[in-house]
């Protein structure tokens, strides 16, 4: 459901334009960011390899940085999802209830994609979660 014309929830054009920006410039920084990565690793392929111990840090941190680069992946799609939601007009509705996300929100969190309030019940939910598994595996030890 879009907001209606005079909807006083509807982001200016202007508000909607820094968060295009703020987003494009997110974007631009995980990519740069990738590219010195890949850039860094080819140069490190061609140096020798060293003693087992420095092979193993090698691989450690080769993980590590497979970790972090997952999770820059995800956020990459994160933002170009909300870049779609800014061009369909949906950027300041949460995906869940359709309320308005709020401008401090995005503000501070721009790939927001719920209102605080499904974002709380969200969070609240994982908890629970976590907190039986939790119980679960302790009586599995």
């Amino acid at each position: 459901m879009a907001p209606k014309k005079n909807d006083p929830t509807k982001l200016k054009k202007q508000e909607l334009d820094e968060f295009r920006e703020v987003l494009l410039k997110g974007r631009k920084e995980l990519l740069a960011q990738a590219r010195s990565v890949i850039h860094r690793e080819n140069d490190e392929l061609i140096g020798q390899p060293g003693d087992e111990v420095d092979q193993s840090t090698a691989e450690y941190e080769q993980a590590f940085e497979y970790r972090l680069r997952d999770r820059e992946k995800y956020l990459l799609k994160k933002i170009n999802k909300a870049l779609k939601r800014i061009d369909e007009g949906t950027y300041n509705e949460c995906e869940q209830c359709s309320a308005p996300i709020g401008v401090p929100r995005l503000r501070a969190r721009a790939v927001a994609t719920l209102c605080i309030e499904c974002k709380e019940e969200q969070e609240n939910d994982e908890k629970k979660y976590q907190k039986r598994r939790a119980y679960k595996l302790d009586f599995e030890l």
